[in-house]
């Protein structure tokens, strides 16, 4: 199942409807911010620990008295969504403190008292001469801009009496947003707001919208949008199942409904080829498409100034190739932050670009019945040779030219990128994983750093069965335990399913 992000802006809201806002946004940033230092320590255990970490783990951390001093924050309309929050965040602090053990701990929200204890400690830390000039100035001035800011408020479900949904006016052919931001004792008046509005939920069969007499702890605000969101609206109200989570979020005073919707795909088509995306030096993309025997079948240019609205435009391009070609698209990973590109003109696409390209791509793909794109790392992608495998750079011959001094293959540098994306599928199918050797006094001991696996062998064993027995079990017994290290399950993976495990591994 494909998501992609529809952004509705608030239009217009009433004074009342704005100080409503600010006031839920506030408290669910503070009670936010409070669960994160009341387990603060428990979640640094589990850092330290090997354990794997699951939803359910870090749900059960919050006991009922901390969900009832929740209560002092006035955030019942938004439990759930606080418990769910604070697992993801929680999870992805552990994965990170994991891979780094300098990791920050989180910091969501900044109030005044908060902000003068991080700087005071920033301070001490810079005056006891633990960090450096560069370190304090970085983390003050971050410290400056976080202050005050509040976090969005997460809506966990599509429904018509909690959380969120939208509303439909057919006669004036307008959206409007239901958001339930207040507790019970703090709802307000009914009242006239509805007259002059024929409104139904969007919802299966539209049922109408009819204000029950006495106090309401929901409010009704219109939406602003786009053509592209209105087409994306419109599709709504045949298939209100798409909708699903929400934030709300408030940027340079105006306020946005995010919705988390579900994209509609057409019967998945059958992928025949390789497309490999590359940011290319004079600026915009470039594109190789390559068949089953890594034939190159089509090399191309996307020149477009980069800016936010044309990177829909380059979406759509890369769409209609991979339509036409009936390609999985092959993508750099982390913006192509480490593909080690030649110093890039100011028009070229920056990591970040080409980052919110691949999110892009990630719906619109399967919208067009084809698989969304896969991310491969990017290290030394223009150092590597696409028909051979072989990196270094001294297959830059000049800024211009690339010449593979292990097979002499030979080629433009500013179609390397492409070229080696776009092979790059079949390569990992044909690479196989390393299993080191080391001579030790108790034998042979043979590993993989990257599973942690390790087998000894007696002295002078000519017999890798073992091995293989060893690994296959290994192997079997290991699930669960690299759920936070995408390399760790991609090593696994590949072994786990290979037809002949003897054919799946070298030894080194």
């Amino acid at each position: 199942m494909t998501f992609k992000t529809l952004v509705l802006q608030i239009y217009k809201p009433t004074r009342q409807k704005k100080e409503l806002m600010d006031t839920a946004l506030l408290r669910y940033s503070q009670a936010f911010q409070f669960l994160m230092d009341r387990y603060r320590k428990e979640l640094e255990e589990l850092a330290e620990s090997k354990s794997a970490i699951t939803q359910r783990i870090l749900f059960n951390l919050i006991d009922k008295e901390t969900a009832k001093k929740l209560n002092d924050y006035d955030v019942q309309p938004f439990k759930d969504s606080l418990k769910i929050e604070f697992a993801a965040v929680s999870a992805s602090y552990i994965a990170q403190k994991r891979k780094n053990p300098s990791a920050r701990y989180p910091l969501l929200f900044l109030d005044d008292t908060r902000f003068a204890s991080e700087i005071a400690d920033c301070i001490r830390q810079f005056d006891g001469v633990r960090i450096p000039p560069q370190i304090f100035a970085y983390r003050c001035s971050k410290l400056i801009s976080q202050k005050g800011n509040l976090r969005s408020l997460y809506f966990g479900r599509y429904a018509m009496n909690r959380n969120y949904c939208l509303l439909y006016d057919e006669f004036k052919d307008r959206f409007y947003a239901k958001l339930y931001l207040l507790n019970r004792k703090e709802s307000i008046p009914v009242g006239n707001w509805a007259s002059g509005l024929c409104l139904k939920y969007v919802w299966a069969g539209m049922p109408p919208l009819i204000p029950k007499p006495g106090r309401r702890s929901y409010i009704v605000v219109p939406l602003a949008f786009g053509k592209r969101q209105y087409a994306d609206l419109k599709k709504t109200l045949e298939n209100p199942g798409m909708l699903h989570s929400a934030r709300l979020v408030k940027r340079e005073r105006r306020y946005y409904l995010m919705i988390n919707m579900e994209c509609g795909q057409r019967d998945a088509l059958t992928v025949a080829t390789t497309m490999g995306v590359a940011r290319n030096m004079p600026g915009g993309l470039h594109y190789t498409v390559c068949g089953e025997n890594g034939e190159i079948q089509e090399n191309g240019r996307i020149c477009v100034a980069p800016n936010k609205e044309d990177l829909f435009h380059l979406a759509n391009k890369i769409v209609g190739f991979a339509e036409n070609y009936r390609s999985q698209v092959v993508m750099e990973a982390n913006g192509g932050r480490n593909d080690q590109l030649p110093l890039l003109p100011e028009e070229a696409l920056s990591a970040d670009q080409y980052g919110a390209l691949v999110k892009l791509l990630k719906y619109k793909l399967p919208e067009r019945g084809l698989p969304a794109p896969i991310e491969v790392s990017a290290n030394g992608l223009f150092h590597t040779c696409p028909a051979c495998g072989k990196r270094t750079r001294r297959n830059l011959v000049s800024s211009e030219l690339f010449i593979c001094i292990y097979c002499g293959y030979a080629s433009e540098l500013e179609w390397i990128g492409s070229e080696s994306l776009a092979k790059r599928l079949e390569q990992y199918h044909h690479d196989k994983i390393p299993l080191s050797i080391r001579k030790t006094e108790d034998g042979l001991l043979c590993f993989n750093k990257v599973l942690g696996f390790e087998c000894l062998l007696p002295q002078g064993g000519t017999d890798y069965t073992p091995v293989y027995d060893r690994l296959r079990q290994f192997l079997e017994n290991m699930d669960g335990e690299f759920i936070d290290d995408p390399k760790k399950y991609a090593v696994w993976r590949k072994l786990f399913y290979a037809a002949n495990l003897k054919e799946a591994v070298r030894f080194c």
